[in-house]
């Protein structure tokens, strides 16, 4: 979610979660590639002043560490 500071315009750029109904022994992973292009694309289409995120407790598919630890 975006807020233009110029006028208080906000607009939703993405948003990743398990789909309703999803089975439970089905693992759902959040498309990181997509995510990390709805981030370049906004940096380089806006001037972000903040960025924020919510990175849950998510766990890496490839190594089983904490993906996000690096990064908080």
């Amino acid at each position: 979610v975006g807020c233009r500071l110029s006028d208080g315009l906000v607009k939703t750029f993405g948003v990743w979660q398990k789909p309703p109904n999803w089975p439970d022994d089905t693992p759902w992973r959040v498309p990181r590639e997509q995510v990390d292009g709805v981030v370049d694309r906004v940096f380089a289409e806006y001037r972000p002043v903040a960025f924020f995120a919510d990175p849950g407790s998510g766990f890496d598919e490839s190594d089983g560490e904490r993906y996000w630890d690096g990064y908080i």
